[in-house]
């Protein structure tokens, strides 16, 4: 029970007070939905670029553990596939919008909501596994679903025009530029780390803050079926499935499993919201299932650390 409280005080509550400040604002009606919008594509273009830069730069490549990576990879396209199906089949949710459900469901806020909890329980020895999370998550999942929607959002053009599109977006851009300083092993001046890591702090705050002001004007006292969908299968298949694969895998580091299950256990990331508001894709369901999962992962998270 203190475990369950201290982690509502610190992290949780913290997370959730600058969402619930856009939801205070917008219904008080300082901030609307073009206000949100604007937020949105200052977080798009100029928050996360560095971020995403930031991760992939400093990611330890050499020491990633890729067993257990691998085993994360297929359980996140796993969880995708099968609530991207749902939604579209059963609930009736447009093909856009049913990619990014099935993003909420399997991409984890890490960042901002895992990393201080696993921090505060296994130290360090959790910080590495958790930087490979990421840093996978980053190039494959949110790169690999910013390409996805690129390709979509240009459906006709002449493929030289869709390869244009991808050199003119900030993330992908940054994500090409990290992997290369990466693996070049280019050391960067103290100058620049200090402009990434000030520009980057604010991007989940910025998010979360439009995130609120959205959610203003939608009905959390109506049942959304697609936030409640995507919420189970975030906060107890996904946990579920993940442990399945890694427990019928002999030889893994238990620092490693360990803080896998409790990462996956999370609650849905920002990013799949981001990236429909970015798109013009209907964002009411993705911003419930991530306060749904949030609340749901207090739980969840107790009981797996």
């Amino acid at each position: 029970m203190q475990l369950i409280v201290q982690t509502f005080l610190n992290p949780v509550f913290p997370v959730f007070a600058i969402m619930l400040l856009g939801i205070v604002l917008g219904k008080r009606k300082v901030f609307d939905f073009r206000d949100a919008q604007t937020i949105n594509r200052f977080v798009f273009y100029a928050l996360v670029p560095p971020v995403i830069f930031s991760l992939i730069v400093s990611a330890p490549l050499g020491q990633i553990n890729y067993t257990v990576i691998t085993l994360w990879a297929i359980s996140e396209a796993t969880i995708f596939s099968i609530t991207a199906y749902t939604v579209r089949t059963w609930l009736k949710r447009s093909k856009l919008e049913s990619m990014l459900l099935g993003m909420a469901a399997c991409f984890v806020n890490h960042v901002f909501f895992i990393l201080p909890i696993v921090t505060v329980l296994y130290g360090e020895r959790g910080v590495l596994p958790l930087s490979a999370i990421i840093s996978i998550d980053t190039v494959i999942f949110f790169c690999g679903m910013v390409m996805a929607l690129e390709v979509v959002a240009h459906r006709g053009d002449s493929y030289l025009k869709v390869a244009a599109s991808f050199l003119r977006n900030p993330v992908l851009v940054a994500m090409a530029l990290g992997l290369v300083v990466n693996l070049v092993d280019l050391k960067l001046h103290d100058g620049v780390k200090t402009f990434l890591s000030f520009t980057g702090s604010a991007a989940a705050p910025a998010a979360l803050f439009s995130l609120g002001v959205i959610m203003a004007d939608v009905k959390i006292s109506r049942i959304d079926g697609a936030a409640l969908a995507v919420t189970a299968i975030k906060t107890i298949v996904h946990p579920l499935f993940i442990w399945f694969l890694l427990s019928s895998t002999n030889g893994l580091d238990s620092n490693w499993t360990k803080t896998v299950l409790v990462t996956a256990a999370g609650p849905c990331g920002a990013m799949p919201f981001v990236l429909a508001l970015q798109y013009k894709i209907k964002a009411d369901s993705i911003g419930t299932a991530i306060i749904y999962s949030t609340v749901a992962s207090l739980f969840t998270i107790s009981v797996l650390a």
